[in-house]
């Protein structure tokens, strides 16, 4: 298994990836858009992130993790929040995901990241405990607002 840092060679695989995730969360595949914002996170400027790819080969990636970092006083800095996170159903519970983590986690560490945190969504029991076994503690709902 492999896991490492996504280039701009990856945006097609990562936008593929990541639009699996939201398909399979009952949303939509994301736009042509969504490439500037992957440039952002890949682009190593201060306070944007990263994303890792992880999978059974070098060959073809199948799994993504992306990580965007943000300030508060809480944490007395930076920490991550794991915005996206997929292995593609074939590979699920063979321990892609959990190297990738690792992976995404140990790269955040070294950026200077004081913590990591996530959401879940609806009906995520099976993602909760996967976290959780991998030294997550569940702090409870993720909320989200938009304006209208």
């Amino acid at each position: 298994m492999t896991a490492r840092l996504a280039t701009a060679d990856d945006t097609a695989v990562v936008i593929r990836l990541v639009s699996a995730l939201l398909v399979e969360l009952g949303g939509q595949a994301l736009t042509a858009e969504a490439q500037a914002v992957y440039r952002t996170l890949i682009s190593g400027e201060p306070g944007t992130g990263f994303v890792m790819l992880g999978g059974l080969t070098e060959a073809e990636p199948q799994a993504v993790c992306t990580v965007s970092y943000v300030h508060a006083m809480r944490t007395m800095g930076r920490y991550g929040v794991i915005q996206e996170m997929y292995v593609e159903p074939a590979l699920r519970s063979t321990g892609v995901g959990r190297e990738l983590l690792e992976a995404a986690l140990s790269e955040s560490v070294q950026r200077g990241c004081a913590m990591v945190e996530l959401g879940t969504p609806f009906q995520g029991d099976r993602q909760i405990q996967f976290y959780e076994r991998s030294g997550f503690a569940n702090i409870g709902a993720r909320l989200r607002w938009r304006p209208s």
